[in-house]
């Protein structure tokens, strides 16, 4: 195993810590409920920074999960850059594709069935591995979910 090795694995092991101490974390409450009421703009402004916090912790958890249950072992994203193994396709431009590959399901609906489904759709690739089952809790989909269409939630703010 080379020193470079080494390292990687130390870092994803480091991020996995820092992301099980975040989602392990009591919840304090809801920041937008502790901020001063006044004009609707504020409370509005508020509540939104509120959910992109908690987006935000969701996607971190999704991250996590994406590392621990084997995502990465099958499929390449860019929050993982050293991931090299290509047998599924690259998620990192699914936020972009996923509300495109089946009519009637925008892209939360179409990545949740995905994941509690994963034989209901394929996506044409030079591999004829399938996607195991991973019995996912609906937490842990929700947070998949979330982190898979990161880059679509905090854009759509």
């Amino acid at each position: 195993m080379t020193l470079r090795s080494i390292a990687e694995l130390a870092a994803y092991g480091a991020f996995a810590v820092l992301l099980t101490a975040a989602s392990l974390a009591p919840e304090t409450g809801n920041p937008a409920s502790s901020a001063a009421t006044g004009s609707g703009a504020n409370d509005d402004h508020a509540a939104a920074i509120a959910s992109d916090q908690d987006d935000r912790r969701l996607a971190d958890r999704g991250a996590l999960l994406f590392a621990t249950k084997g995502c990465i072992g099958c499929h390449m994203h860019a929050a993982f850059p050293n991931a090299r193994m290509k047998v599924g396709p690259d998620l990192t431009g699914l936020p972009e594709r996923a509300a495109t590959r089946v009519s009637g399901l925008d892209a939360r609906a179409y990545v949740r069935q995905s994941l509690r489904e994963p034989g209901a759709y394929r996506v044409s690739t030079s591999s004829t591995a399938l996607m195991p089952d991973l019995q996912l809790s609906d937490a842990q989909v929700e947070s998949l979910t979330a982190f898979l269409l990161w880059s679509a939630l905090s854009s759509a703010r």
